[in-house]
């Protein structure tokens, strides 16, 4: 057999080309073209055809290929597939009977190991043929200005090539060359067809006819991206121009920044679990105490904790550092509503007219002072009331921004005294350290409005 004999396959692997062998049959006559399966055979850079099936139509084959060798030079995209498992789309070929054709080649695959392709092929001759023949005919020599830059252009970093009318490359760089041969083009590729040097689905024809004309956009050949922009030359001749600039690496990079960026959520979605579970050992350790101020400060320190989960809850969520704000402040005051759940008689609204992004440090430095006026009017600002209301306010003027807790109960004078308790004392050192901010406590008629100003 074949297989045995050209290439080091086990009997494993051939079963299952055997078996693949026998779908080709029914593939065929729905495909209505020549497909192949190869194998990768004992010599570098060739492969074997151990099977063809033809249509019912007409083969593009007047001999059968089976057995012949199919090299790297003249079907790249056999070897492309069988090195990297990747489908290989409209790949242009040379066959065995010297006939230009179109390739898709698919792995073929015995559990992970790629142990051959299955091809199907088009015939192109006839319009490679004809365009060549055009171009023999008008072909002149290149134009004074491509030989100009030629030794310009063989320094830069991006691949070019540049086509007459009739799809016949005309000129390339140095990069080009190299670019090929890496692709397992190692030929001369001046001369060529557009139809043998093509990265994407885009005929020539569509290409001359899109009038959009310069556009850029990716594509993806085994394990390389490529930036592909093209522009039409307004010159009778010479008429496209492909650039192609590989980045690889800068999509290596994207997907490494992607890697870690899912790494931080996953720390800060660990972050947030840790600090509700603390949260919830704390709120167990106040139901098992029977002193009032112990139970208070614990329920204090667990609104605490949970104000700065919710910056970490929110990062847990998206990929940029920045959080919108609005969107803190609702975690750290529905908390609040919950903790204060028996006080339903007091109203906490927030309003929500303005909305911008800031970075994670301050959102959760303004998480915890937030948490604690609030918290501060809970406790206080209605005592021998039956009802009020707190509100939160944000406002934000050019790179400015001012955040005010207001509520209508009983007020209270900002005196040495206040200034010294916990709660207070953490606001005015955020404020001052934390945001380079000022806090402000104005004089108001009813209740107390304590506000704080920062720059982003």
């Amino acid at each position: 057999m074949l297989c045995q004999k050209y290439s080091s396959l086990t009997d494993d692997d051939i079963k299952s080309i055997t078996k693949m062998s026998d779908a080709v049959d029914l593939m065929v006559n729905t495909f209505e073209c020549d497909i192949f399966i190869d194998v990768p055979s004992h010599q570098k850079d060739e492969a074997i055809v151990v099977y063809h099936g033809k249509p019912q139509g007409v083969s593009m084959y007047k001999e059968s290929p089976v057995g012949e060798k199919a090299m790297r030079l003249n079907e790249p995209g056999v070897w492309r597939t069988m090195t990297t498992g990747e489908h290989s789309k409209n790949i242009k070929a040379k066959t065995q009977e010297n006939r230009y054709v179109t390739q898709n080649i698919y792995p073929i695959r015995n559990r992970e190991k790629v142990i051959g392709t299955l091809i199907t092929e088009r015939d192109i001759s006839f319009d490679i043929e004809k365009n060549f023949n055009i171009n023999n005919k008008n072909h002149e020599s290149l134009p004074s200005t491509l030989m100009s830059i030629k030794s310009l252009n063989d320094y830069l970093d991006d691949a070019i090539l540049i086509f007459d009318k009739y799809g016949i490359l005309q000129f390339k760089n140095v990069k080009a060359d190299i670019l090929y041969k890496s692709l397992g083009i190692m030929d001369e590729i001046e001369g060529k067809h557009y139809y043998e040097l093509a990265f994407n689905d885009m005929s020539f024809e569509q290409l001359m006819e899109d009038q959009t004309l310069n556009f850029d956009h990716e594509v993806k050949i085994g394990n390389y991206y490529f930036l592909m922009k093209k522009v039409l030359v307004e010159k009778t001749d010479v008429k496209v121009a492909i650039i192609l600039r590989d980045i690889t690496q800068l999509k290596d990079k994207e997907a490494e920044i992607t890697l870690q960026t899912v790494a931080i959520r996953e720390i800060h979605h660990r972050i947030k679990n840790n600090l509700q579970t603390i949260a919830s050992l704390l709120r167990v350790q106040s139901r098992r105490s029977n002193n009032t101020e112990v139970k208070e400060i614990l329920s204090d320190s667990v609104n605490r904790i949970l104000s700065i989960a919710a910056t970490h809850e929110l990062l847990s969520k998206q990929l940029s550092d920045e959080i919108n704000l609005n969107e803190v402040i609702r975690f750290v005051l529905q908390n609040l509503q919950r903790s204060y759940s028996d006080n339903n008689q007091i109203a906490l609204l927030f309003n929500e007219k303005e909305e911008f992004l800031i970075d994670s440090d301050k959102a959760t430095v303004i998480a915890l002072i937030i948490n604690e006026l609030v918290q501060n009017c809970y406790d206080h600002a209605f005592v021998g009331k039956e009802k009020g209301e707190i509100q939160v306010k944000v406002s934000k003027m050019e790179n400015n921004v001012s955040i005010s807790v207001i509520d209508d109960g009983i007020g209270f004078a900002y005196s040495n005294e206040v200034k010294k308790s916990f709660g207070i004392s953490i606001v005015e050192s955020y404020v001052k350290d934390k945001l380079k901010g000022k806090l402000l406590v104005p004089k108001v008629n009813r209740g107390s409005t304590i506000s704080f100003q920062f720059q982003l």
